[in-house]
This record gives C-alpha cells, structure tokens and sequence, in this order.
C-alpha cells in the first residue's frame, strides 16, 4: 500500500481528539467551524536501506483559527507539534521510525483568519 496514506493515516489518527479543533480534515473545508486542522501535500523520498523499505515524508499540517490575534492559532500549532513528535505506529503495512519538527509559522491576516504551518520529517519503514 502507499506509505504517503499510511503515514497521513497515522498523523490524522495523532490529531484527531486534540482539545479545541472541530476536526482534521484531507484539504480544504470551506463549511468547517474553526479552528480546524488541514492535512497538507506531502513529499515522499525513498529512504531505503540495506535490510528494506524506507519512506522520507516532508508533510505539512495546517491550523486554521478565527478571531483576534493569533494566539489560538500558536497554541494549536504547538499542539500538533507535541503530537506529531511522539508519532509511532503501523497503518497499511508501514511504520514510522522517526518524526522530526522541520518549521513552524503562524500567519494572520486582515480578515482576522490566522494560519499555522507545521512541517514535519517523518520516516517509515515497509513491515
């Protein structure tokens, strides 16, 4: 199976009862009440080794939130850093060896909209 859905399988999984959040949602969702969290693109490399299969996902998480500030928008962001650094777990015939924090940002603008941008490197390995 695709180690890019196995591994947004897990990270969806990872997020999905995070206090606050109406959801986590595979792209955009114009009808969702913020705040929210959007699964973005991700980029798969091979990251095979001697013994098997490896994957390199460089994927983004998106946090939505409405209201003065952004504030709402770091606290959730910081959220789904904590969550996605102790990802583990085995979906679809893979499994996460490693998650690292890349980046974070949070964006506001005039309409009182704030984005956060969470980018993480997470390797797995076929099983």
């Amino acid at each position: 199976m695709s180690a890019s859905l196995a591994v947004q399988q897990l990270v969806v999984g990872a997020l999905a009862d995070l206090p606050g959040i109406s959801g986590v949602f595979d792209g955009p969702a114009p009808d969702a009440a913020p705040p929210y969290l959007t699964v973005g693109a991700d980029v798969v490399t091979d990251w095979s080794h001697k013994s098997g299969v490896g994957h390199e996902h460089r994927l983004t998480v998106n946090v939505w939130d409405a209201g003065p500030g952004v504030a709402g928008a770091k606290r959730l962001a910081g959220a789904v850093e904590v969550r996605l650094a102790g990802l583990n777990g085995e979906a679809l015939g893979h499994r996460i060896v490693s998650a690292l924090l890349l980046r974070s940002l949070v964006l506001g603008d005039a309409e009182g909209w704030s984005r956060g941008i969470v980018d993480f490197r997470i390797r797995s390995v076929a099983v």
